[in-house]
């Protein structure tokens, strides 16, 4: 569904202090890892990491708040929250109940939560919305294993305002997503249930499900826009490794010096991820007035999306 007179008013991410490099887990973790490969490949320098008191509602409060504080805004005027998370504190109750509307799409969840909160708006439930993406996944990594270096913990917010006027001409102000979900890959990213139960991930699964669902994506929202690759201005991808989105990138046609990256610095901090690469781009101004801007995810599920908005 397409949205008109969207506008992200401002970005923040919360990121705990604790940093792990990769360094850190082949000498102080006795892992058997190569640190050049894993930059290299995924692209990850280091992740931060929770500790004793932190959590996940805890990670996303914070970055909510300074999403607020970044646009100014009073807090009561905030009409919508929505938080997207794959790792709760509880099984019940949701963590909705200590943040507020909850999503689970794992780390699509931040994609399919925005376009639930701007179909929200378009039909006059809320004026002005944030959406937070928020992820622990340290609590589901067996730091035993030599896979233990994709995940790290942290938060991302938006903050979105629906206006009834036409603002910055053109296309500018508009939304219009493209959502996918199957389960025919149900097994490739899994944690069971069970409080001290970790990730089991098939590697080449999750990649090929993800080069393949998400430049489909993209094509779709691109071709229902009347507009091509060459058009895109700037990238905001999740990002499982740097490998996977040069292939998706090739894939699409886009340049891969317009995807912003945050990987190296963070990892992939799931639903946080979005969010976190959106507030790093707009504090670096690589954002203005009519940009194309996509966003791109896949996650576990399978679950896929593309988001096409422009600028305003």
């Amino acid at each position: 569904m397409s949205v008109e007179g969207l506008r992200f008013i401002s970005a923040a991410e919360y990121v705990p202090e604790h940093i792990l490099t990769n360094d850190d887990i082949q000498v102080h973790l006795n892992q058997e890892i190569c640190p050049d490969w894993v930059k290299g490949k995924l692209g990850i320098s280091e992740r931060r990491i929770i500790t004793s008191g932190e959590s996940t509602s805890s990670l996303a409060e914070k970055a909510v708040r300074k999403a607020i504080q970044n646009a100014g805004v009073r807090p009561e005027s905030i009409d919508l929250l929505i938080l997207a998370t794959a790792s709760p504190e509880r099984r019940a109750p949701a963590t909705a109940c200590i943040v507020q509307f909850d999503v689970s799409a794992v780390c699509s969840g931040f994609l399919f939560a925005l376009s639930i909160a701007t179909a929200m708006m378009n039909a006059g439930a809320a004026r002005r919305a944030i959406v937070v993406g928020a992820d622990t996944f340290s609590d589901a990594t067996d730091w035993e294993r030599r896979d233990c270096v994709f995940f790290g913990d942290g938060a991302g917010a938006v903050l979105l305002e629906k206006r009834s006027i036409h603002i910055g001409g053109g296309n500018a102000g508009r939304y219009d997503s493209e959502l996918f979900t199957n389960g025919r890959d149900l097994e490739a990213f899994t944690i069971p249930l069970g409080s001290s139960s970790t990730f089991l991930m098939d590697g080449k699964a999750v990649f090929d499900a993800a080069a393949h669902a998400v430049p489909k994506c993209i094509d779709a929202v691109l071709t229902r826009n009347a507009i091509t690759a060459d058009d895109i201005d700037i990238v905001i991808p999740h990002q499982p490794s740097r490998y996977l989105l040069e292939n998706i990138a090739a894939s699409s046609g886009i340049s891969f010096d317009r995807f912003e990256l945050c990987m190296g610095r963070v990892a992939n901090t799931v639903g946080a991820t979005i969010p976190i690469a959106l507030a790093q781009a707009m504090e670096n101004n690589r954002i203005s007035t009519g940009d194309a801007v996509l966003f791109a995810t896949a996650g576990a599920g399978f679950t896929a999306g593309a988001a096409l908005h422009f600028w305003s």
